[in-house]
C-alpha cells in the first residue's frame, strides 16, 4: 500500500504542465459552484431556527366584492394579494381560537425620542397584537415583555433593543425610562438583544423578499401605538376606494387591512383543527355579511411563505445551474487530461504488470494521482471562492452583504474536491489498467 501511494505521488511530479492545467481547470469549476452554493445556503437558511417550523401565517379574504373584470387572485397592480387583516377580524379570530397562540403584527419605521425630545431617532418597529416577543423568540437582555393585561388596557409600554437604548438614552439598560412615541410617553419595560432574522419572515405583505434593514429595534403593543397617534408607513388595503399602499401616516382601523396574523401550531392535529376553524370563521363572517366574497382562506407554514415570496431570487438559482454546467465542462476536460497522463505511461504500467503488479495496484496509483489533483484544485479554489464572494458583496442587491465564507463550507469544498478528483480519475485509471502488458512491453 505504501508503494502504491508512493508511486501515485511520484506520478504527480511527471509532466507538471498537464498536472497544473488539470488543477487549475478543476479549481475554476469548483470555485464557481462553491461561490453560488455558499450564497444559496445563506439565502435559504432558516431565519428562526427551532421556531419557524411551528409558525403559520393565516389569511381570510375580507376584501370587498370583486368589480367587473377583476381577477380574484391578484390586486389591481397584478401582484399577489397581501395576506392582510382588519383589526376587528384579527380580534375575532384570536377570540375564536383562544387556546392557540396567535400574533397579529406589522413592521414600520417609527420616529422615537427621549422623554424631553432632545434626541430623536428612527428605527424599525413591530406593532403587535399578542405575545410577539415570546412567540417569535426575541431575546430579552433586561426587563420583560408586556403582559396581556397591559395590552388589553392599552398601557403605554415598549421594549427596545440594546443598541437603540444606547443611542437614545445613553445607556445599555434603559428599563424604566420614558421615550416618546407619537403623542405619548411610553415606559421602557424591556431591553432586547439584536434581533434581525434574515430574511425577515414575519411581515412581507408586499411580496418583499425581506433582505432590507438591520433588524427591528422597537416592539410595542399595536393598540397603544394607535392611541398615541404614531405615524406608521406600511402596506395597507382599504375599503371604499381608500388610499392603499405605502406613504400613509394614519391607520384607518375600521376600513383598512394592515395586520398579518401568525399562529403557533405545535403538531399536525393542531394544524388541521386551526385550518378548519379558520375556514369556519371565514364562512361565518361571509354569512353575517362582514365578508363580501366567498369564504377563502390560506394557512402557510413559514418555509412555504418564504418560498412564496421568493426570498431566494431566481437569478441565484440560475447562476448555480450555470456554475454546475461550468463544473461539468471542467470535469470533462480534467478527465481528458488525466487520461492523457495515464496513457502516456502505458509502458511503465506494462512493466509493472509483467513484474506481478495486479490491476488494482495500477488503478490505486492512478487514483492517488487523481485525488491529489482534486485536493490541490480544492485548495486553489479557496482563494477563487473568496474572490467570487467578494465580487458578490460589491453588487447592489440587498442580500449581497450576506455572501461570506464559512469553515464548514470550506471543509465541504475539500471533501467535494477530493471526491471530484477520484470520480474524474476513475475512468482513465480503469482504461490504463485494462491495457495488455505484453503489448506495452513490446513497444519499449
Amino acid at each position: 500500500m505504501n508503494y502504491t501511494l508512493e508511486t501515485g505521488l511520484r506520478g504527480c511530479l511527471r509532466h507538471p504542465r498537464t498536472m497544473l492545467l488539470a488543477v487549475l481547470t478543476l479549481a475554476l469549476g469548483l470555485a464557481s459552484v462553491m461561490t453560488m452554493l455558499t450564497l444559496l445556503s445563506v439565502l435559504s437558511a432558516d431565519p428562526l431556527p427551532g421556531i419557524s417550523h411551528r409558525l403559520y401565517i393565516a389569511w381570510a379574504d375580507s376584501r370587498p366584492a370583486a368589480s367587473s373584470g377583476e381577477n380574484d387572485t391578484i390586486d389591481g397592480t397584478g401582484a399577489s394579494v397581501p395576506p392582510l387583516w382588519k383589526l376587528q377580524d384579527v380580534q375575532a379570530m384570536r377570540h375564536q381560537q383562544a387556546d392557540v397562540r396567535q400574533v397579529a403584527l406589522l413592521t414600520a419605521p417609527l420616529s422615537v425620542s427621549n422623554a424631553d425630545g432632545s434626541n430623536t431617532r428612527t428605527a424599525s418597529a413591530v406593532l403587535a397584537v399578542g405575545p410577539m416577543l415570546s412567540m417569535f423568540g426575541v431575546p430579552l437582555r433586561h426587563g420583560r415583555a408586556w403582559t396581556p393585561e397591559e395590552e388589553q388596557t392599552r398601557a403605554p409600554v415598549v421594549v427596545i433593543s440594546r443598541a437603540l437604548s444606547q443611542r437614545l438614552l445613553g445607556r445599555e439598560d434603559g428599563t424604566g425610562a420614558g421615550i416618546r412615541l407619537g403623542r405619548h410617553t411610553f415606559q421602557v419595560i424591556g431591553i432586547s438583544e439584536r434581533w434581525a432574522p434574515r430574511p425577515r419572515p414575519h411581515f412581507l405583505p408586499g411580496n418583499d423578499p425581506g433582505w432590507q434593514g438591520h433588524g427591528d429595534e422597537i416592539f410595542v403593543p399595536a393598540m397603544a401605538a394607535v392611541d398615541a397617534g404614531v405615524e406608521v408607513t406600511s402596506t395597507r388595503q382599504c375599503d371604499g376606494g381608500g388610499f392603499d399602499g405605502f406613504r400613509f401616516d394614519e391607520i384607518n382601523i375600521d376600513n383598512c387591512r394592515w395586520l398579518v396574523l401568525w399562529a403557533e401550531l405545535l403538531d399536525g392535529v393542531q394544524h388541521e383543527a386551526y385550518a378548519r376553524s379558520l375556514q369556519a370563521f371565514a364562512a361565518q363572517r361571509r354569512a353575517s355579511g362582514a365578508f363580501e366574497r366567498a369564504a377563502d382562506t390560506t394557512l402557510r407554514p413559514m418555509g412555504e411563505w418564504l418560498r412564496f415570496n421568493r426570498v431566494v431570487p431566481d437569478s441565484v438559482r440560475l447562476n448555480l445551474w450555470l456554475a454546475a454546467g461550468l463544473l461539468a465542462l471542467c470535469l470533462v476536460n480534467v478527465a481528458g487530461l488525466l487520461a492523457a497522463r495515464f496513457l502516456r505511461r502505458a509502458g511503465e504500467h506494462g512493466v509493472r504488470r509483467v513484474l506481478g503488479a495486479p490491476r488494482r495496484s495500477i488503478i490505486a496509483a492512478c487514483l492517488v494521482e487523481a485525488g491529489l489533483a482534486g485536493v490541490l484544485g480544492g485548495v486553489l479554489a479557496l482563494p477563487l471562492t473568496l474572490g467570487g464572494l467578494w465580487l458578490m458583496r460589491q453588487q447592489g442587491e440587498a442580500y449581497a452583504p450576506l455572501a461570506r465564507f464559512s469553515l464548514p463550507l470550506f471543509l465541504a469544498l475539500l471533501a467535494l474536491a477530493l471526491l471530484t478528483g477520484l470520480l474524474v480519475g476513475l475512468l482513465p485509471a480503469l482504461r490504463a489498467a485494462r491495457q495488455e502488458p505484453a503489448l506495452q512491453v513490446k513497444t519499449l
